[in-house]
């Protein structure tokens, strides 16, 4: 498999440089090597080495080229054109400038994915005009820990598919299953997996557990970060905001009993030492934004105005 092997750091992680210990902080190249073995396992004795890899080739570029300029993204120019630009930067100003870039451009309608023509309906990876919550953070984050976009859609594949064996989870067409085990569906375990960053919510002010869980998560078994506990100031360019919802409201108490607890999250930008939250919102904000849309709001204002949310967890992203 040496020439999988080539074809796969050189091409499913682009032009980042790693090294054997990357692979502990590089989910790309933990799923490959992870993957490489149980894929020539699978093969089995009736097809080739060479087969085999020919055939892993093909469906990698079908998952490439689903995901990659056509009508549901950007063009690529203008994403590589902007990272080249933003290479100085540190990470977590590159995924809120990703953030704030299409808060800016304004173009993106928000679509539940699990909707009619939602990313999740249609096996994307990528769809840059229509979004949601967990679609949108996906998008930014993989593109601030991106070179290239190209990259970006290989960082795609290997954070929220991470472990799996290509073949397992991308049809003939290019299209992902987000049904598939491997791919977490609940935003707490996405949390706990640290991938997606650090909690560092406790570094934002005293902690609390949450008492009441839910049908998945048992009671106190979930800490999170009262909203009137929060110090604002200490919150970074580029955090993750998971929004822990109220069980005192009917919102709070229907979504945990299909064993959630977070309902939303977005992704901070710090103007002018206030941080603001841009998300993917469904619906609006009287006499703020009128949703439907990617917006951004003063956090503060979000949470003091939003009754359906207790608090909040944060996560922070500081390497790949």
């Amino acid at each position: 498999m040496v020439f999988l092997l080539g074809l796969v750091v050189g091409g499913l992680l682009g032009s980042a440089a790693v090294s054997p210990a990357g692979a502990a902080t590089n989910p790309t190249l933990a799923w490959v090597t992870a993957g490489l073995g149980a894929a020539q396992a699978q093969s089995g004795a009736d097809e080739s080495e060479e087969a085999a890899q020919a055939r892993l080739m093909a469906l990698y570029e079908k998952m490439v080229g689903f995901n990659l300029d056509n009508p549901h993204t950007l063009p690529s120019r203008t994403i590589d054109s902007l990272m080249t630009a933003l290479e100085p930067l540190p990470l977590g100003e590159k995924i809120a400038f990703w953030a704030d870039y299409f808060w800016r451009r304004g173009d993106a309608t928000y679509l539940f994915g699990l909707a009619e023509e939602g990313y999740v309906r249609e096996g994307r990876l990528v769809d840059d005009f229509r979004t949601d919550c967990v679609l949108f953070f996906y998008r930014v984050t993989e593109l601030g820990r991106s070179s290239s976009a190209l990259e970006a859609v290989q960082f795609a594949f290997g954070t929220r598919f991470y472990g799996a064996i290509l073949e397992d989870v991308v049809d003939a067409a290019g299209r992902v299953d987000y049904d598939n085990p491997v791919h977490l569906d609940y935003s707490i375990d996405l949390v706990r997996s640290g991938i997606w960053g650090q909690d560092v919510s406790a570094q934002l002010g005293e902690l609390a557990a949450d008492h009441a869980g839910s049908s998945r998560y048992a009671p106190d078994s979930v800490q999170y970060l009262p909203k009137e506990r929060i110090d604002y100031a200490r919150l970074r360019n580029g955090d993750i905001v998971w929004m822990v919802s109220d069980e005192a409201t009917d919102y709070g108490r229907k979504l945990r009993e299909s064993g959630a607890i977070v309902g939303h999250l977005g992704i901070v930008k710090v103007e002018q030492g206030e941080p603001q939250l841009i998300h993917a919102a469904a619906k609006g904000l009287s006499g703020v934004y009128a949703g439907g849309k990617i917006e951004k709001v003063g956090l503060r204002t979000y949470l003091s105005r939003v009754e359906n949310f207790k608090g909040l967890i944060a996560t922070r992203i500081e390497n790949f």
